[in-house]
């Protein structure tokens, strides 16, 4: 049995995001015919040990990289801290991985979280075939949406010029761009970043995708009632810009029915009650905090339409969560989403200015409230493209596109030798 190793610095199962990435890569890879290592932090050991423990997964190996007790602190004081305790954690998980490899012979080692172009890996040290990504990390908050950031405007200017400088000086960017067998790329923003690097052979899109135990078994049809209900699901980051959706949900014409439900908390909270002050929502919308992964499938059900205005994402993982349960979009023409969502499953603003995306996004709102057999179609649209999003057929093309020709090409050299 071939083996992989794996590096996930997120990895915790039955999440969503980084988390769920290296859960799924790992746990998948490992029921498809290989014996998987996986590097990662001991943050989610709990929660991974009790997974096996419930779940049988034979050929899947945890090797938890642990850092000194004052770099994991490092890791709450801000964006510079956290990028410390990332490229702290890669050279430990290097270290680790070298002694691995005496006691193994991989066949192939595969980079999936974080998917972060600039942040990178050091494995490409071990110069075996070498996977990097899917990565992100190619996009640009636009400076027209500066008001939406409130103060935290000034850490997304610094969290792009750390990003330039990483690009630049992180061997661990740099270096596994150049010496990747294939460097795969979560979006065209990333894509051309990556082109940027000199690297363009070997270079394919691709990214993530949605667990098949989330998608329901059949597209949910909901019935006509009186209210336009329309959901907006994430963590309450400043990029997140909850309060765009609010200033374009307040343009929505006052005498149509509709009404919105924020689900997610996080540091732009404190702002949530002046939100529906400024924009006068007291009795159009509600905000329900935090809820589980589980809860979160029951917003979606009664929602009729998925709102998101992400100014700086990869490629949501919330997009794919919504479209599988049916739910048209109303987003941004702008990164990851521009590319996950098109005209037969939603509906995607231009970003120019705060007043006329504001008034864009009221637009579609107000057509998916006139339109309600092409919101259907568009939901019915959007089930069956998140079909095609699951993880397990991500990881299926992933092994059948590049581990199956890379593994190949190892047993081959390794004939050679003999």
């Amino acid at each position: 049995m071939k083996k992989i190793l794996i590096s996930a610095y997120a990895c915790i199962p039955d999440l969503g995001s980084e988390e769920g990435n290296g859960w799924f890569y790992s746990s998948l890879i490992s029921q498809q015919g290989y014996q998987v290592w996986c590097l990662t932090r001991d943050i989610g050991k709990t929660q991974i040990e009790k997974k096996l423990q419930q779940s049988s997964y034979p050929n899947l190996t945890f090797s938890y990289v642990v850092v000194p007790r004052w770099v994991d602190n490092a890791y709450h004081y801000g964006l510079l801290g956290m990028y410390f305790h990332y490229l702290y954690w890669q050279w430990s998980a290097l270290r680790m991985a070298l002694k691995l490899t005496k006691e193994h012979r991989f066949s192939l080692v595969h980079h999936v979280s974080y998917t972060s172009l600039q942040l990178g890996s050091f494995l490409y040290k071990l110069k075996l075939p070498f996977i990097y990504g899917p990565v992100g990390g190619g996009q640009e908050a636009p400076e027209t949406m500066r008001h939406y950031f409130k103060g935290y405007w000034i850490k997304e200017k610094m969290r792009s010029w750390v990003s330039n400088l990483m690009l630049r000086f992180n061997p661990g960017c740099y270096q596994s761009v150049r010496h990747a067998d294939y460097v795969l790329a979560w979006n065209e923003d990333t894509r051309q970043m990556i082109k940027s690097l000199g690297r363009e052979k070997a270079v394919e899109k691709e990214f993530g995708g949605v667990g098949k135990g989330f998608i329901p078994s059949k597209p949910i049809y909901r019935p006509t009632h009186d209210t336009l209900q329309v959901v907006w699901v994430g963590r309450l980051m400043p990029r997140k810009a909850l309060e765009l959706s609010m200033h374009g949900f307040s343009k929505v014409n006052p005498q149509i029915p509709v009404h919105l439900t924020i689900v997610g908390d996080g540091e732009m909270g404190q702002y949530v009650p002046e939100y529906v002050a400024k924009y006068n929502l007291d009795d159009r919308a509600t905000w329900v905090g935090k809820v589980n992964y589980e809860q979160v499938k029951d917003y979606y059900k009664k929602a009729d339409i998925f709102l998101f205005t992400s100014l700086r994402d990869t490629g949501p993982a919330q997009l794919m969560e919504a479209m599988a349960y049916s739910l048209p979009v109303v987003t941004l023409h702008l990164h990851g989403q521009a590319e996950l969502v098109n005209d037969s499953t939603g509906i995607r603003v231009p970003v120019t200015d705060p007043e006329t995306v504001a008034s864009g996004l009221a637009k579609a709102i107000e057509w998916m409230y006139y339109n309600e057999d092409k919101r259907t179609d568009m939901g019915l649209n959007a089930f069956h493209f998140a079909q095609q999003q699951n993880w397990e057929l991500k990881v299926n093309h992933i092994i059948d596109t590049y581990y199956h020709s890379l593994t190949e090409q190892n047993v081959s050299s390794d004939v050679a030798v003999s």
